[in-house]
């Protein structure tokens, strides 16, 4: 029917984000979401996703994101939209 809208965004979580189970949530969701890609923890504490696939479930994990799991607390979230490059097949957790 359509073709798919293949993107890649850079997502940046910053606030009580590590130790609360958000990179499973993430991973959750995205795979919910059928992307690509990984999420992982920041030295600094924060957690980072880079993600392809069509835009819209992007936009969709973006905002499941923005909610976050129970216990977080979420300060800041940022998205940087990119070229996508096409070299995830699944979705994981780094780190």
């Amino acid at each position: 029917m359509g073709s798919k809208n293949n993107s890649r965004a850079k997502i940046l979580v910053r606030g009580k984000v590590q130790g609360v189970g958000f990179r499973y949530y993430i991973l959750q969701r995205a795979q919910e979401c059928r992307l690509s890609g990984y999420t992982q923890n920041l030295p600094g504490g924060e957690v980072e996703t880079i993600v392809e696939g069509d835009k819209v479930f992007i936009e969709d994990l973006y905002k499941a994101i923005q909610k976050g799991p129970k216990g977080s607390e979420i300060k800041e979230t940022l998205i940087n939209w990119e070229d996508p490059k096409g070299n995830f097949r699944t979705f994981e957790i780094k780190k």
